[in-house]
């Protein structure tokens, strides 16, 4: 019996799954760290920019039949723009004003709100492929007793490569280096003579386009809905608060780990609406086991 259980829990079909939406995942969750790190609060609407994202590329791709490399770029300017819109109209008063976090928490709630209903009346509530009308639905490939999609590799490569980006952006450039010490003590970095502001422009701006691929690469991996965001930044916050509050390395390591619970409580025989309850009986776990997560570290040691 502990045999079986072991070849099921092992099966590759299950770990290439949980590696592709551990991907994606890890992304995400990276974007949303970083604003959290510099601003301290928790963005609700994170989600939600992940959605404008996904309905940005097939808009673009589908619609208008742009080349996908291109619909991702105009995704992710869309969303970078977005995000620093909303900063200025509405977070910043906020911030300026030095209110409690949790106004800032609310309000992010109330723009999570009113996004996911705009795009409901934009786009409706019908889920929508990221493919065009006519080029019928691409066959797996084989691989091992692997059945793999051709948009998949895709996706790890291209999560592979944005969080490459984003590390060599935070270690070897001047804004990177001022976003981790601005995480650790803001007041600090202002005393220093830094422009906090344009700090915050860039960390709004980085942000929201890390929002916008991970949404596109999860509306290529599954379907577009006006919900998707809501029910992936679960499991995003998830991995963020897993990895360690604050670390670019632990959100990153914290959103594999959620790929993959994800997907290994399927070979357990857990129903799959039940996905997102088994990882957070995990996080819970490993929050009472180090309660400053996996990776509870100052941003400036990743």
């Amino acid at each position: 019996m502990l045999e079986l259980a072991l070849q099921v829990n092992l099966d590759p079909q299950f770990v290439w799954n949980g590696l592709v939406i551990g991907s994606i995942f890890a992304i995400a969750a990276l974007g949303l760290t970083l604003i959290f790190g510099v601003l301290d609060f928790i963005l609700v609407c994170y989600g939600e920019y992940l959605t404008l994202g996904a309905y940005f590329a097939w808009v673009a791709y589908v619609d208008f039949g742009i080349p996908i490399f291109v619909a991702v770029m105009i995704a992710m300017i869309g969303v970078a723009a977005i995000s620093y819109l909303l900063d200025k109209t509405v977070f910043q008063y906020f911030r300026a004003d030095d209110r409690d976090r949790v106004t800032l928490l609310i309000v992010s709630i109330g723009i999570a709100f009113i996004l996911r209903n705009v795009i409901r009346i934009i786009w409706g509530t019908r889920s929508r492929a990221i493919r065009r009308t006519g080029a019928g639905v691409t066959e797996s490939i084989e691989v091992g007793g692997v059945f793999i999609q051709p948009s998949q590799p895709i996706i790890i490569v291209a999560s592979l490569v944005a969080l490459a980006v984003t590390f060599l952006v935070l270690r070897r450039t001047d804004v990177g280096i001022a976003m981790r010490a601005a995480s650790d003590d803001l007041d600090l970095v202002r005393l220093r003579g830094i422009d906090t502001e344009r700090l915050v422009v860039y960390v709004w701006i980085i942000g929201g386009a890390i929002a916008g691929l991970s949404g596109v690469l999860l509306g290529i991996n599954a379907q577009v809905r006006p919900v998707m965001g809501f029910f992936a930044i679960i499991l995003i916050f998830g991995a963020v608060i897993a990895g360690g509050i604050g670390s670019p390395t632990g959100a990153v390591g914290g959103g594999y780990l959620m790929g993959f619970i994800r997907e290994m409580s399927v070979a357990l025989g857990i129903p799959t609406n039940y996905k997102i309850a088994v990882a957070f009986v995990v996080f819970i776990g490993i929050l009472l086991w180090r309660p400053d997560g996996l990776f509870g570290q100052s941003t400036r040691d990743t």
